[in-house]
């Protein structure tokens, strides 16, 4: 994927993780376990990775840049952590195929990414871009980590 900005390569992979876990939905609807369950490792992956490109890469820059460690990058990754105590209980779910939890915990992980998401890509990764300098070097960065490295 070629990187513009970090707004775009982020945003991108926001949208990615977002039709994975909306595919893995309409999977549960209709029952189909076994794929439901290979959508759901797929989700799973895509989200943990992009949480890691975070956390790993950008994060630590803009700190390093901003020299404020707490701030935007504290409360995006105490969402992370929300979004990650639901993962396992989903996980769980899907191996007892139990539609109606897989629909409830995702339906509530939804949410959660949706109010987050809009912040990173409204506020944090555009404060990024200003403040990181050239997006191609952190581009690079941020994909060298992929998803089936987990």
């Amino acid at each position: 994927m070629a990187c513009q900005t970090i707004v775009s390569f982020l945003t991108a992979d926001h949208r990615h993780c977002d039709e994975q876990l909306a595919n893995f939905e309409a999977l549960v609807q209709q029952r189909t376990w076994p794929a439901a369950q290979a959508a759901w490792r797929s989700f799973e992956q895509a989200t943990r990775c992009h949480f890691d490109r975070e956390e790993q890469v950008l994060f630590p820059a803009f700190e390093r840049a901003t020299g404020h460690a707490g701030g935007p990058t504290m409360v995006m990754r105490m969402e992370h952590e929300q979004m990650r105590a639901l993962l396992g209980p989903l996980a769980t779910a899907v191996a007892a195929h139990d539609e109606r939890r897989c629909l409830d915990l995702s339906e509530s992980l939804m949410l959660l990414i949706q109010q987050h998401n809009m912040k990173e890509e409204q506020v944090l990764y555009p404060m990024c871009d200003q403040v990181l300098g050239e997006p191609a070097a952190m581009c690079r960065q941020l994909e060298a980590l992929r998803p089936d490295q987990g």
